[in-house]
């Protein structure tokens, strides 16, 4: 009996150690499905990171290319505008020299208009005198002819 009590004490021992280890088993089977698990869900996070940072590297890109070609247009409008304002001081001198030569021409012309407002006198004066020395010879000859 000793020897059957024994054997049901190991028996009983070993049924207890394999229950324990099938219990380990068992929580190391749902530890390692848990960690698969927190694994696959970390992949698919990464995975939607990666895409995120892809799509705003793509972004980044778009950005620097529009604001390169903001940069460009604003350089040529800045150009634009220089040419603009040379071309502007450019008129205003033109219209300055053509002012000027205005003024000139009709100082010009106003000197003209009294040179020929003079000329007009001048012939007007002679004119008188001529009609006056031809009365002062009508009335010698008149004046001569009763005479004799």
């Amino acid at each position: 009996t000793k020897f059957l009590t024994l054997r049901t004490s190991l028996l009983t021992l070993r049924t207890r150690f394999l229950t324990l280890r099938i219990r380990f088993v068992t929580l190391r089977t749902r530890l390692l499905t848990l960690r698969t698990r927190f694994l696959t869900l970390r992949t698919r996070f990464l995975t939607v990171r990666t895409r995120l940072l892809t799509l705003r590297t793509r972004f980044l890109t778009l950005r620097t290319r529009f604001l390169t070609l903001r940069t460009r247009f604003v350089t040529l409008r800045t150009r634009f505008l220089m040419l603009m304002t040379r071309f502007l001081t450019l008129r205003t001198r033109f219209l300055a020299l053509s002012t000027s030569f205005l003024t000139l021409k009709t100082s010009l012309l106003t000197l003209r208009t009294r040179f020929l407002t003079l000329r007009i006198r001048f012939v007007t004066l002679r004119t008188t005198l001529l009609t006056l020395r031809t009365r002062f010879l009508t009335l010698r000859t008149r004046f001569l002819t009763v005479r004799t």
